[in-house]
């Protein structure tokens, strides 16, 4: 028998908006939705996201970093991909 792997994928604008940015309370669900979700790896799909501040930015990086589950983001566009670089 062979052993599969369970990934679980939220799409991040649909728990947020296609706008990311550093409101009151956002980090708070965002952790909350991360520690909550009940499989070691995450895969956290930016699709549709239009921008993203590079606090939100930090905070996403301190929690997928305290984290400990696997997570990864599929679908980055390439200019917030550039607010990663510019938020690690």
């Amino acid at each position: 028998m062979i052993a599969m792997s369970v990934l679980y994928v939220e799409y991040i604008k649909d728990l947020f908006s296609p706008t990311l940015t550093l409101r009151p309370g956002i980090i708070e669900e965002l952790e909350k939705t991360i520690l909550d979700i009940p499989y070691n790896e995450i895969i956290i799909d930016f699709s549709g996201v239009k921008s993203m501040s590079i606090e939100f930015a930090k905070e996403y990086l301190s929690i997928k970093h305290k984290s400990k589950k696997a997570i990864n983001e599929v679908n980055m566009p390439l200019h917030l991909e550039s607010v990663m670089d510019k938020a690690f």
